[in-house]
């Protein structure tokens, strides 16, 4: 993983005195201390001077900060003969990965083979924001995922148009950024584009030069394909539209027969995520779980059981949130006496102790550490900007309840359950059990579709789900995940995955006539409980902004402008 900042300015001929662009190379700093968080063990700086035919110039610079994950550390960007790349991926399928090899010189390698960009990015899962220069023709690639499941933000929102002073991608804004109002939206869903910087047209003046890239945009570029392409990872796979029998058992025994080919896929899944994690330093974990007791992240936790060494830990990762204290009451006799202590038995505490105690016992030889994340209301307002800074350009109140989970999670202090020592997080990569609930109708939405509509209602609810993936949080997750260093992956929305499951039709994933509890996600329920994990099969879904409580930090107190168009936003 590594995080990545790339500008493009122009340069004033004839050596001008250039304050403007000297506050410029300021907030570009600003951008690359910002990515220095998610990638501590390189950092690297590429600069590339393109001369105009008209005697302009403009200036590249591409800032790459690494953090080492697979194989020997790589620095980036990664510079050759034919082009300058900078890589925040990760490969798992696609491309044959030895155990000890780097994916980024793996993608590097081809490119410089003279691969075909598209072709090389198309044959790739995994999630992945690209960069690359081309040094032949003076040509910038950028490329996001087809999911979204690394974050891209961009400078100004539409190239395009209009004159601009400054062309930034970036993992994320810099608080210099925000304060002189640099406005930036973050690719999603495949999105991407190029840019011949040779057709760049300058405006100048005696102090000051911008840019207008109109000339200059080769192709606003996604990686879907046809249909009939033999590319799998290109697009989110359409899901199956037959309904069922008319008379469908509720005891339906075609989920039972497919519960050993869920298990598989979904292991297969997991495999790739973690077979090529270095080994740790002995004692330490080299993999948590975002562990909210759950049945989605409870699954594979098991499934991490099956795939890593026996001797290894495994940190799963529970935060909670103390409320805000309540003001004192005069009128209490009790005054002057000691508050009593902020409670963190939240539901998420209390569902993830009782999953981890069955993890115990289903799975007693391995060491199951319980990670607890208490977050009193004093420092969850200390982090309050931060987090808000990261999280950007997602801003509403619902983002910041969201967010708030997440980065106390990737900063990893806390204690394990059953001792009272502080305990610092040190594996680098986190599993996340999201992407269950959208494709297993594992939200109450789907039963009402059902409700309303029948199993057509269902399909198309479904449906709507997996096809918003791309645009929903993914980018704002990584941002906030990857704070301190920690690589988010997740396991269900592998594209292969994700394609099986829309392969099989609606009744043996999900089967509303059951309830809450048994029919939401039954092929997922059926799988946990025939490997023995029965208290975890029957738990109920719960948003994780109510499961930490991190929503009773809202309101006032984070300083909160809406309501505007329908939802509240964080200043």
């Amino acid at each position: 993983m590594c995080g990545l900042t790339l500008t493009i300015r122009p340069l004033l001929p004839n050596n001008h005195d250039q304050s403007k662009p000297n506050t410029t190379s300021a907030l570009l700093e600003s951008f690359r201390s910002t990515n220095v968080q998610r990638g501590p063990n390189s950092q690297r700086t590429y600069k590339h001077v393109v001369e105009l035919e008209d005697g302009g110039k403009l200036e590249l610079c591409l800032t790459a900060t690494v953090l080492g994950l697979r194989g020997e550390l790589t620095a980036q960007p990664m510079v050759g003969k034919r082009g300058v790349l900078g890589w925040n991926g990760q490969v798992f399928e696609g491309i044959d990965m030895g155990k000890d090899e780097n994916d980024t010189r793996k993608v590097f390698d081809r490119l410089e083979a003279g691969a075909d960009i598209e072709e090389v990015l198309r044959g790739i899962e995994g999630p992945f924001a690209f960069v690359y220069l081309d040094l032949t023709t003076d040509t910038l690639h950028y490329q996001l995922d087809p999911l979204s499941r690394r974050s891209l933000l961009i400078h100004p929102l539409e190239p395009s148009t209009g004159n601009t002073d400054l062309f930034i991608l970036s993992s994320s804004r810099s608080p210099p950024a925000r304060e002189q109002g640099v406005d930036m939206r973050a690719l999603l869903g495949g999105e991407g584009g190029s840019i011949s910087l040779k057709k760049v047209l300058l405006s100048k003046s005696n102090e000051e030069a911008s840019m207008n890239l109109t000339n200059a945009i080769v192709q606003r570029t996604t990686l879907d394909t046809p249909e009939s392409s033999s590319s799998p990872w290109t697009r989110v796979s359409p899901i199956n539209t037959a309904l069922p029998p008319p008379e469908l058992p509720r005891q339906n025994p075609d989920i039972i027969a497919e519960v050993p080919e869920f298990i598989e896929q979904l292991k297969f899944s997991v495999r790739r995520r973690v077979e090529n994690i270095p080994e740790p330093d002995k004692g330490n974990s080299r993999v948590a779980v975002l562990f909210s007791g759950g049945i989605d992240c409870t699954f594979l936790a098991y499934l991490l059981h099956l795939c890593l060494p026996p001797d290894d830990p495994i940190d799963l990762i529970n935060v909670a949130f103390s409320p805000a204290p309540k003001p004192p009451n005069p009128y209490d006799k009790g005054k002057g006496k000691e508050p009593a202590p902020p409670s963190y038995d939240v539901p998420d505490r209390l569902s993830g102790r009782d999953a981890v105690a069955e993890l115990r016992e289903v799975c007693g030889d391995r060491e199951w550490r319980f990670v607890e994340i208490n977050v009193p209301y004093d420092e969850a307002r200390a982090h309050r900007q931060n987090v808000i800074d990261l999280m950007y350009p997602s801003s509403t109140e619902m983002d910041h309840s969201l967010a708030l989970p997440l980065y106390f999670a990737s900063r990893g202090i806390g204690t394990v359950q059953g001792s009272n020592e502080p305990y610092h997080v040190k594996a680098k990569v986190y599993i996340s059990g999201l992407g269950a609930d959208e494709q297993l109708g594992g939200y109450a939405r789907h039963r009402h579709a059902y409700q309303r509509e029948g199993w057509e209602g269902l399909i198309s609810e479904t449906q709507m789900d997996i096809a918003r993936l791309p645009t929903r949080n993914l980018s704002r997750d990584d941002r906030m995940l990857s704070s301190h260093a920690r690589d988010a992956r997740y396991p269900y929305l592998s594209l292969s995955f994700i394609s099986y499951l829309s392969s099989l039709p609606i009744h043996i994933k999900c089967d509303p006539r059951l309830g809450e509890g048994q029919g939401d996600k039954i092929l997922l329920r059926k799988a946990v409980e025939i490997l023995g994990l029965k208290r975890a099969s029957g738990r109920v879904k719960r948003a994780m902004q109510f499961g930490t409580r991190s929503s009773k930090l809202g309101g006032s107190g984070t300083g909160v402008k809406g309501p505007k168009a329908g939802e509240r936003r964080v200043e």
